[in-house]
């Protein structure tokens, strides 16, 4: 069974992942660098990690 825990990042974890502030992975958002975070509630949402490492991989074979 997968780890539910491991599996959805925060805005801070994301910015941890790429080394920079949350401002800017918003920002990364809007220039479709990465993926849109899933909304869970009005003031909840989470980026799925798998999204982020195929992004991460596309990125990386252009």
């Amino acid at each position: 069974m997968p780890d539910t825990q491991t599996r959805w990042l925060n805005a801070e974890q994301v910015a941890d992942r790429y080394g920079c502030g949350r401002v800017t992975v918003y920002r990364m958002v809007k220039r479709g660098q990465i993926p849109a975070p899933v909304q869970f509630s009005g003031r909840m949402s989470r980026w799925d990690i798998e999204a982020l490492n195929a992004a991460d991989a596309n990125r990386t074979t252009q």
